[in-house]
C-alpha cells in the first residue's frame, strides 16, 4: 500500500478505534511509515529532486529500482524492515520484559504495531515486487493475487476501495467534530433557575409544605 495509507489507517485505529490516545496514534503512524524510510532515502540519493518533477518516470531503469527497493544499502535495509521477523521479535521482547509498565501511553507498543501492520499489508498487496516475509530465517516469497497499484491485478479496484474508506473515515470524524461543537450546553441562567437540591433544601421544602417535620399539625 502507499505509505500514507499505512500511516492513516494505523493512526485511525489507534486513536479513534482502540482509543489508545493521541500519542499512540502518532506513534502508530510513525511505525507504519518506518519500513519505507530506506526507500525514501534511496530515492533522494539516486534520483534527487527529479522525482518531485517527474514522479515514477524519473526511475528509468530496473537497476535503479533494484538499488532503491531490493539490494544495496537502501534496498537491503528496506527488505529487512519489511520482514516480520525483526518486529515480531521486538513485540515478544516487549511482552516478556514487561515494557508496558514503563510505556504507559503505549507509544512504543503502537510504533511496533504500526510497523508490523505495514509488513503484513504489503505482504498481501504486492505481486511482482515482493520481499521475503521471514528473512533472515527464510528467503521464501509469496506473490499476492492483489496489487495495490497494478491494474492487471485489481490495482484500480484496490485503490478505489482503500481511498474510499479513508474518505469515509475522514468524513465521519469531521461529522463527529462538528456535531460535538454544536451540542447545546447549559447556560449560567439555566443553572440559576434550576439549582440542584441539596438534602438540606429538601428538608426545608418539606417542612414548608407540611411534611413529616411539621409535628405540631397532628
Amino acid at each position: 500500500m502507499e505509505t500514507y495509507s499505512h500511516a492513516f489507517f494505523t493512526w485511525a485505529l489507534a486513536k479513534h478505534g482502540i482509543k489508545a490516545g493521541r500519542a499512540a496514534g502518532i506513534a502508530g503512524a510513525v511505525g507504519a511509515t518506518f519500513p519505507d524510510l530506506p526507500s525514501f532515502a534511496g530515492t533522494a540519493y539516486y534520483v534527487g529532486t527529479a522525482y518531485l518533477r517527474e514522479g515514477w518516470s524519473s526511475m528509468h531503469s530496473e537497476e535503479l529500482l533494484d538499488a532503491i527497493y531490493f539490494h544495496g544499502p537502501f534496498g537491503s535495509t528496506g527488505s529487512a524492515l519489511h520482514s516480520a521477523v525483526p518486529v515480531v521479535a521486538l513485540l515478544i521482547f516487549y511482552r516478556v520484559l514487561k515494557l508496558g509498565r514503563h510505556d504507559q501511553r503505549r507509544i512504543l507498543l503502537w510504533f511496533l504495531l504500526g510497523w508490523f501492520g505495514h509488513t503484513i499489508a504489503d505482504f498481501l498487496t504486492h505481486v511482482d515486487d515482493t520481499r521475503p516475509l521471514l528473512w533472515p530465517i527464510s528467503d521464501w516469497e509469496w506473490s499476492s493475487p492483489v496489487s495495490y497499484y497494478n491494474p492487471l491485478y485489481h490495482g484500480q479496484e484496490f485503490f478505489a476501495v482503500s481511498h474510499g474508506l479513508m474518505l469515509l473515515i475522514i468524513s465521519w470524524l469531521l461529522f463527529k467534530r462538528i456535531v460535538g461543537r454544536k451540542a447545546p450546553e447549559a447556560l449560567p441562567g439555566d443553572r440559576l433557575q434550576n439549582p440542584a437540591r441539596s438534602p438540606a433544601t429538601a428538608r426545608r421544602d418539606g417542612s414548608l409544605r407540611g411534611g413529616p417535620n411539621e409535628r405540631d399539625s397532628a
